[in-house]
């Protein structure tokens, strides 16, 4: 009798023990993300939080997601280097998964690991990167990662870089991770060619360094749509003022600065096939 005991108690054991195993295999994911769950447009919005790997929403964080692409823009088809950096005093386990995606969901430019030992593609599509065994481990509380990406051809128009991120609480299970997403856009930088039509006659941003406000002044030569946005230099839009069609004419647009840090922005006037950026600073 105590010989069945002991072996329906053995078996009730190893059959749990699988029971968690299994589930563990299917929820947590030490060596890399499964594809599609960066919060991209691709992935209808879902991240880890959203798919049944972890539980619970998702909340977004900022300045996470950084290149070296110039404060410009991409120039088509140039490579750049895209960084993700995290951090949590009292963590030290992290996860991520990005890629680089328009609003209808398509990948832009072409991604390529430059450190195989932290990061590795989530499938043979090369559409989204993530962490390894070796990458989701940091001792000193922040979580770094690079990779490279290529920008698209000519006229594809800005990028943005989706990311989700696990800040884990090195448990063995999903219980008590949290996940956040950040993005990253970056614009096209377009350069005047001899064929090009120039429609942007003259940009002047005053007073330059500025405290509340600053006056946006330009002039058109032909009509088109028109673009302007605020990015910092990290290559972030901050605000967008204007996306319409104008006729030829002089403008002149009011930008409130009460709501953004001291620091360098950069103005980008987009018209037609020319783009102009200038410097302003925010006291």
């Amino acid at each position: 009798m105590k010989k069945n005991l002991l072996f329906i108690a053995f078996t009730l054991f190893t059959g749990m023990a699988i029971i968690g195993l299994s589930m563990h295999s299917a929820t947590s994911y030490p060596e890399g993300a499964p594809s599609s769950v960066a919060g991209a447009p691709g992935d209808n919005g879902k991240t880890c939080a959203k798919s049944g790997c972890h539980p619970g929403g998702s909340t977004a964080i900022f300045d996470v997601i950084t290149s070296d692409v110039p404060v410009t823009g991409y120039v088509p088809d140039s490579t750049y280097t895209i960084t993700a950096t995290i951090t949590d005093p009292n963590l030290v386990k992290f996860g991520f998964e990005i890629t680089p995606q328009n609003t209808a969901g398509t990948v832009l430019g072409t991604m390529s690991i430059s450190d195989a030992v932290k990061t590795k593609f989530t499938s043979s599509s090369n559409k989204y990167i993530t962490h390894t065994s070796n990458g989701n481990l940091f001792p000193d509380h922040t979580a770094t990662w690079s990779f490279h990406w290529t920008a698209p051809a000519a006229g594809t128009g800005d990028v943005t870089f989706y990311g989700a991120f696990d800040f884990a609480n090195n448990n063995g299970g999903t219980s008590g991770d949290v996940i956040h997403t950040a993005t990253l856009v970056i614009p096209e930088g377009f350069g005047t060619a001899v064929n090009d039509v120039v429609s942007i006659e003259s940009l002047n941003v005053f007073p330059n360094p500025a405290a509340d406000h600053v006056n946006i002044s330009y002039a058109l030569s032909q009509a088109g749509p028109v673009d302007i946005t605020l990015f910092d230099l990290s290559g972030k839009a901050v605000k967008e003022l204007s996306r319409n069609d104008q006729a030829p004419g002089t403008y002149h647009i009011d930008l409130p600065l009460s709501d953004v840090g001291s620091g360098v922005y950069i103005v980008k006037l987009h018209a037609g096939d020319q783009v102009i950026t200038r410097k302003v600073t925010r006291l």
